[in-house]
């Protein structure tokens, strides 16, 4: 039996600042990079299309001027010959298995190479914003096992553009404010043992 959380969730945007740059800057990228796919996606389907149209158009014209070359008048029989012939020909291409392979071959090179892009910008986004936040942790915590230690003259300095600006600025005046207690506290306690 699990334990119910004690603790829902109300408000899903705390900083709005700090989660709404991150969506932005996660959303703008992808955005491009859909529309690019669905670009690239769109472009390569016309390209299978118009390759398919042209290589049937040209079968069906090939079909036609062989078997009426001869013909000054054609008779009807001819004509449903040749129509027969043209659609037993647009059956058998429409069932070629090399040419559904080849097809298929295709897309796959296109949704590949679109889903490496974005493995790759992923990767790219992630190295980038978690440095700007695994920085600042590795400081607060070298800071905090120093005053585990009993050190309080750290300070949290950031640098410009990493994130918990805020939390380095509230800590370091947390720091500031035990210093002057615990000096206060041992001139205290100096004057006791006089």
């Amino acid at each position: 039996m699990s334990k119910q959380n004690n603790f829902p969730r109300k408000h899903f945007f705390i900083d709005q600042k700090f989660q709404g740059r991150y969506m932005v800057t996660f959303l703008i990228p992808m955005l491009v990079l859909l529309v690019f796919m669905i670009f690239t996606l769109y472009l390569s389907s016309q390209a299978i299309i118009n390759t398919t149209v042209r290589i049937i158009k040209y079968d069906v014209e090939s079909k036609i001027s062989l078997q009426l070359q001869d013909q000054q008048q054609p008779t009807i029989e001819r004509y449903e010959s040749l129509l027969d012939s043209i659609q037993k020909y647009l059956r058998t291409f429409s069932n070629n298995r090399d040419f559904r392979k080849n097809l298929m071959s295709s897309l796959l090179w296109v949704f590949g190479i679109g889903v490496f892009l974005v493995v790759i910008q992923i990767v790219l986004l992630t190295i980038f914003f978690s440095h700007k936040v695994a920085g600042p942790v590795y400081r607060f915590e070298k800071v905090c096992n120093n005053i585990i230690n009993g050190i309080y003259t750290d300070e949290i300095r950031l640098r410009q553009g990493d994130e918990m600006q805020n939390l380095a600025r509230l800590f370091n005046e947390a720091l500031k404010c035990t210093r002057e207690r615990l000096q206060i506290k041992e001139s205290d306690n100096q004057l006791q043992n006089k």
